[in-house]
């Protein structure tokens, strides 16, 4: 269902009472943090996949690195 349904299906009239629209209220805060939730969760995942791939750029750079000095002063690993 997409959002549009969604909010549709909260059957939002004109003629709500107090306590219909305070409970329309409160299933979509209730909606809302829980989106809110699930994209602080994808956003520490990206967060800790971009720390990973510097990571390993750094490794592999160092290695890199290496294998230069290695060649250049005939090092050994």
């Amino acid at each position: 269902m997409n959002t549009q349904e969604q909010l549709k299906s909260l059957t939002i009239r004109k003629t709500m009472n107090t306590v219909e629209i305070n409970k329309s209220i409160m299933e979509l805060n209730y909606r809302k943090e829980k989106l809110q939730r699930e994209v602080d969760d994808i956003q520490s995942q990206i967060h800790f996949l971009a720390n990973l791939r510097e990571s390993q750029r750094m490794t592999d750079d160092e290695q890199s690195g290496q294998s230069l000095f290695d060649k250049m002063f005939g090092g050994t690993k």
